[in-house]
């Protein structure tokens, strides 16, 4: 015997979400893959007897796997003859698959009903809002790094910003000639934390979806790291010597609701 009825469910972008609410076409939305999903909501609308149940939904990706779980969560509902409409609002996901997903809406470990979900990568602007422009542009460092099982590792990091993107150059093996910032190259994403102009407290912190640079692309951020590097010993194009095959350049795209 089913628990109850799923009488409808959708799963939205937040700023398709705010014109469109629940009716709003579905769609999950990334900057880069594997990555944090921009911000997104998910409605469903149930028929289930009074009392307690434990509520969950699940994203299976096109492989098949099970990418990301909401819940499980005790969720008190309101009978057969009334309608318990929940929304959640999820900030934190990420995945490392595209395509067309399957959310499936579960109850008491009961599949009471499932819909499809299209997760895709979106163009990341070409600027940021601008207060986080600012907070880039106004300041010669970011604290970057990595954050798993609720603690992070951080390090002031001096940077290069253009386009959207945020350049850092990691020095392979730890050593005092150029910073070593945790998480390059082998995170799918950093922690990006911007700091206050002239003190030393924080001002905007955000995930950012993470590519190591190589070829021209890596020769082209060089030239734009070096320019920036303010305690660069020597001409640039002598700090680039240094850096090739000793240094990583990462092109980090922030994960920002606009």
């Amino acid at each position: 015997m089913t628990v109850g009825e799923l009488v409808f469910a959708n799963v939205v972008d937040r700023r398709v979400w705010d014109t469109y609410g629940s009716q709003g076409p579905s769609g999950i939305y990334l900057l880069g893959s594997p990555g944090t999903a921009l911000p997104f909501e998910v409605y469903r609308a149930w028929k289930i007897g009074t009392g307690v149940v434990r509520e969950e939904v699940h994203f299976y990706g096109p492989s098949g796997r099970l990418v990301y779980r909401l819940g499980p969560v005790a969720r008190r509902m309101l009978g057969t003859m009334d309608l318990t409409v929940q929304t959640d609002s999820v900030e934190d996901a990420r995945f490392d698959e595209t395509g067309t997903f399957l959310a499936s809406f579960v109850i008491d470990d009961e599949i009471v009903g499932e819909i499809e979900v299209p997760v895709l990568v979106q163009l990341a602007p070409a600027k940021l809002p601008k207060e986080f422009e600012d907070g880039l542009r106004k300041s010669d460092v970011i604290w970057a790094g990595v954050e798993a099982n609720g603690r992070r590792k951080l390090i002031p990091a001096w940077f290069a910003y253009k386009d959207g993107r945020i350049l850092l150059l990691s020095q392979r093996t730890p050593g005092p000639e150029e910073q070593t910032i945790p998480g390059i190259p082998s995170a799918p994403e950093l922690l990006v934390v911007t700091r206050r102009k002239l003190r030393d407290t924080a001002l905007h912190e955000f995930p950012a979806s993470m590519r190591i640079l190589a070829g021209a692309e890596w020769e082209a951020a060089a030239k734009l790291l070096a320019d920036k590097r303010k305690s660069r010993a020597g001409a640039p194009g002598d700090a680039i010597a240094r850096w090739r095959g000793s240094c990583d350049i990462a092109e980090l795209t922030p994960v920002i609701s606009a």
